[in-house]
């Protein structure tokens, strides 16, 4: 039986420690919980319990809704139905008057770290002040003298908006959109420095209420140049036409005074930048080392697939060295590819305009990072007149090549799978296919729905690879003639069966569905029975006593190594396919003799089965306690092989204690000492790993 994800969680919770102990912990239980419905709904209810709210409850909750918002975006199944339990939960409190004032600020700050807009169920006397008549009548304090309060004199640029934008997410709406405009108005230089960002704000009345203290400010005569030029450089940002109207009001008033004085852009210097490949959803991190002076920070940007600049934010370094510690340990955790400044300006103008072409601005940070990249000026270009083959392929190498060439070049794309890590998340698993997949009941049922599904994305994976090909041109080698030739090919009507690394993206889409929603709520298979379905193949025979070690002979394995790294695999922090881990496995090893090979992968299989069993029992390593020294020393060399591959076992995936766990059993092989150590910690440590996993 599987164990409660949120129980599990509840489990290693940190209490009121380290806040950086706090947030690893939220950060790893709250994807977990975002995708179950009855985590979040007894997450919500632990709420209730413990109505103070404490910090580190408040920080996971925050982390849940975070999570919940990217399942929404990537239209994930069951990710409506998440969220219809939370506003269900809000409007049942809302109606009993049941959150007081400091529950309101918490659960309001939590919403907006999330990057969601609080409920008005939550926000303070939601229904006082339903219009702007009624708030420019009300008492209100003095408005400078309130926002100097709020934000720390230390505090500028972005990280003022977002303690600004916090602290008023609790206030009803329409007096937090007058506050804006009027602190715009006030014409105080570090005011109207955080409206700036209020102009990119997510919501459109916050960007409407910035726009209309801008065209007052304007008409009062307090925009100066260096505002004016930012006031124009933003309005190519905005994407709704009523708020750009009112802004241009301004601008033109301005213009007309013709004004003087204001600061001048600072000119930052590029060490280096970096950039990982788009993922699954097709989202794509790019970093960037800077410095002005003896400042340094790390300019982080997150590029998504139909939201344009999805966000943008600085990491603050103290030292050269603490920059290049900082970079080099998100490289460990997300591997990066090394791209020169002349990537930059047109890979943003194009998420610039897919942003704007779906009614979204930049992330606000953007105003902060464009300044620091020396990207002010950059103007957002036309999405819709930009093909593949200018962001793969601008110099047209691929038609100097024969159609053999480029058949081979996207026959290649299989190796994608051994050499780029993030090619684990090139999955579906988005509502519309879980639904498909709900009505087969057959594998090859199942099949070929995913091969249907993906035909009708070819312009998701072709702008995938094409990004790709943009980001691995810099590098060595002709990596990116191949994800040219194979968005080429996607866009040319190429069979998806003729392109390799669309069977791994089938595969992985099909494990994923069977090991997250690929059962119903009354636990039945949604791929069918296998006991009653002919498709599904003939079943494998049952391993006979002994038969893998006398197929292993003459061979570096034993089925003892074979079962510590099939129980790694299965712990793993992150969920692999046989894709993934069988290479490291069988990659070179000869099996002479007849159908050696296929049987040997059968009873591999076969054991993967049980080991998995066990770990929904919550029956894992049980057994451990009663091998031989030997046979331990073999287990804990599978587990250590396994625990080397990067995509199932990334060091950002494991606490401190997980990794010291780690360090022993990979040293306990040559380590009589280390191995009695390991016996009887390893089942209670496999436990927990194994609860994760499967619960994730």
């Amino acid at each position: 039986m599987r164990q409660n994800i949120l129980q599990a969680c509840i489990a290693e919770r940190p209490g009121q420690g380290g806040d950086h102990l706090v947030y690893r912990w939220a950060d790893f239980w709250a994807p977990r919980i975002a995708l179950n419905r009855h985590a979040v709904s007894g997450l919500l209810a632990l709420m209730d319990d413990e109505p103070d709210l404490p910090d580190d409850l408040l920080a996971l909750f925050s982390a849940v809704l975070a999570a919940m918002r990217m399942n929404r975006e990537n239209r994930e199944a069951d990710a409506q139905h998440i969220f219809a339990v939370l506003d269900g939960w809000v409007e049942v409190k809302a109606a009993s008057h049941s959150f007081d004032n400091r529950q309101k600020v918490g659960l309001c700050r939590a919403f907006i770290e999330a990057g969601l807009e609080p409920p008005d169920g939550i926000r303070f006397s939601p229904d006082v002040a339903a219009d702007d008549a009624d708030i420019a009548t009300m008492d209100m304090p003095d408005i400078a003298e309130l926002i100097r309060d709020l934000i720390p004199d230390n505090a500028t640029g972005y990280p003022a908006y977002m303690i600004l934008r916090e602290a008023i997410g609790s206030m009803p709406r329409p007096a937090a959109v007058f506050l804006v405009t009027q602190m715009v108005t006030q014409g105080i230089p570090k005011l109207v420095s955080v409206g700036r960002f209020f102009l990119l704000d997510p919501v459109g009345e916050m960007r409407t209420a910035a726009a209309l203290g801008f065209a007052d400010l304007a008409h009062a005569g307090g925009v100066d140049a260096g505002v004016l030029s930012d006031l124009i450089q933003l309005r190519k940002w905005i994407p709704d036409l009523d708020t750009k109207t009112i802004l241009d009001r301004g601008i033109k008033e301005a213009l007309r005074r013709e004004p003087s004085g204001g600061s001048v852009p600072r000119s930052w210097t590029l060490h280096r930048l970096v950039s990982s490949l788009p993922d699954g959803t097709g989202s794509q991190s790019i970093l960037a080392s800077v410095s002005l002076g003896s400042q340094k920070c790390i300019a982080a940007l997150l590029l998504k697939s139909g939201h344009g600049i999805k966000d943008a934010y600085a990491i603050p370094c103290s030292s050269a060295s603490d920059q290049r510690r900082t970079l080099a340990e998100i490289e460990e955790s997300m591997p990066m590819h090394d791209v020169p400044t002349d990537y930059l300006p047109a890979a943003l103008a194009a998420a610039l305009g897919e942003g704007l072409a779906a009614d979204l601005p930049p992330a606000p940070g953007f105003l902060d990072v464009a300044e620091m990249l020396g990207l002010r000026d950059i103007t957002p270009s036309d999405t819709s007149s930009a093909s593949t083959a200018d962001i793969a392929d601008p110099d047209a190498q691929l038609a100097s090549l024969s159609g053999a060439k480029r058949g081979q070049l996207i026959n290649r794309s299989i190796s994608w799978v051994r050499d780029h890590e993030i090619s684990s998340s090139w999955f579906v698993s988005n509502a519309e296919l879980s639904s498909a997949l709900e009505e087969v009941r057959t594998e090859r049922q199942a099949t070929q729905a995913v091969w249907a599904h993906l035909e009708t994305q070819r312009g998701f994976w072709s702008s995938l690879f094409a990004r790709s090909a943009a980001i691995l041109r810099h590098g060595d080698g002709d990596a990116w003639l191949e994800f040219a030739a194979v968005a080429n090919g996607l866009d040319t009507g190429r069979a998806l069966k003729k392109i390799p690394i669309f069977e791994m993206i089938v595969a992985l889409t099909l494990d994923v569905a069977e090991q997250g929603d690929g059962l119903h709520s009354d636990g039945e298979s949604s791929l069918g029975d296998s006991e009653n379905d002919d498709d599904m193949g003939p079943d494998i025979a049952p391993e006979s006593k002994g038969e893998l070690e006398r197929l292993l002979r003459k061979t570096p394995l034993s089925p003892d190594l074979i079962d510590g790294y099939l129980t790694a695999v299965i712990v793993a922090p992150r969920f692999v396919t046989p894709t993934d881990w069988l290479p490291p496995l069988l990659g070179g090893i000869e099996f002479p003799g007849g159908n050696k090979v296929q049987r040997v992968l059968d009873i591999i299989m076969l054991r993967y089965g049980d080991i998995q069993d066990g770990a929904f029992d919550g029956d894992i390593g049980s057994g451990l306690r009663t091998r031989t020294a030997e046979r331990f020393k073999e287990w804990l060399a599978g587990f250590a092989l396994a625990s080397t591959i990067s995509a199932a076992w990334p060091k950002r995936g494991l606490s401190k204690d997980d990794q010291k766990i780690l360090k022993l059993i990979r040293e306990g092989g040559s380590d009589d000492n280390i191995q009695s150590t390991l016996k009887p910690l390893l089942p209670g440590w496999l436990a927990v790993m194994a609860a994760r996993a499967v619960d994730g």
